[in-house]
């Protein structure tokens, strides 16, 4: 490992993943890490709370590595040393909260009104969070980047959709019904059969539809990263900017998910899928009626209830 200059010591781990993009693809001018480190950098980015709370003997003994490797990388990357490094992923935790938190806030009594009216207060809380979240996704959508968005779903010669864990739902519901509207429509899930290694086969002209929440599924940021790096594109759909799918792409819809919930508020990603099907499905006018009606057409004939 060579040390950076200083000048180029990230100052948040949003710069931490585009350095650490750079490396990989090798960019003029960027920092060299050896292939041990760039793994070793890359399995830190992939668990950032776990970076933020662990203490380095701890990462070490989860990372399998000595302590001394993790010190020797942050002082690569221009850091005095680990502490420095594991700063940036506690002022990122910062501006979010853990599930246990959060469900801490939720069942605090002591925010809310006392009697019978305090759950009704509580759940009308809920109710206006959600509403909030909605109204930030869609004041905050860019009119260019949800065209583009739909342009790559058109356009694509075939699309894999991954997203696991609390995104698998939305995840399914847009795999499902883009098959309504278009061939080569892939859902990537374990549970279906459908591992990763599926990203081996995309190419330049391919579209992956990752979707992630923080804290982000490996396995999802680890097969967005293969299908770029195969030449495919990637649209992500996060709920925040400085996501690890987000550094890994310029077409990012976010869907924000702030509120008291213990877990991530999904409506807002629900609204994207939902603006994304009806944009895509206006864009492909008369095909999409045509291959809607194959679909009923098949369902009908198979009794399918």
């Amino acid at each position: 490992m060579s040390a950076t200059s200083h000048s180029m010591t990230p100052t948040n781990v949003a710069e931490l993943q585009a350095l650490a993009t750079s490396v990989r693809r090798g960019d003029t001018g960027a920092l060299h890490l050896s292939p041990k480190a760039q793994q070793l950098l890359d399995a830190l980015l992939a668990m950032p709370e776990t970076v933020g709370l662990s203490n380095i003997s701890r990462l070490g003994e989860q990372l399998e590595v000595n302590p001394s490797s993790l010190t020797r990388l942050a002082r690569a990357l221009g850091f005095s040393g680990f502490r420095a490094f594991q700063a940036l992923f506690r002022e990122d935790l910062a501006g979010s909260s853990f599930y246990s938190t959060r469900a801490e806030r939720l069942l605090d009594f002591g925010q809310a009104p006392e009697g019978a009216i305090a759950q009704g207060a509580q759940d009308q809380a809920l109710w206006q969070q959600e509403m909030a979240n909605l109204t930030a996704a869609v004041e905050g959508l860019d009119s260019h980047v949800l065209q583009r968005a739909v342009s790559l779903i058109v356009e694509a010669r075939h699309i894999h959709v991954i997203g696991l864990r609390a995104s698998f739902g939305a995840a399914h519901y847009l795999a499902y019904y883009l098959d309504f509207l278009r061939d080569d429509v892939r859902q990537v899930s374990p549970l279906a059969g459908v591992g990763v290694e599926q990203g081996q086969r995309l190419a330049e002209g391919d579209l992956v539809i990752g979707l992630a929440f923080r804290p982000e599924t490996r396995i999802s940021v680890d097969y967005c990263r293969l299908a770029v790096e195969q030449g495919a594109t990637l649209l992500a759909l996060t709920n925040h900017p400085g996501s690890q799918l987000a550094s890994l792409t310029d077409h990012v819809l976010l869907a924000p998910a702030d509120g008291p919930f213990f877990f991530n508020p999904m409506t807002s990603l629900f609204l994207l899928v939902e603006l994304l099907l009806s944009r895509v499905a206006h864009a492909m006018g008369n095909d999409a009626i045509s291959s809607i009606r194959q679909r009923e057409a098949l369902i009908a004939c198979l009794n399918v209830e």
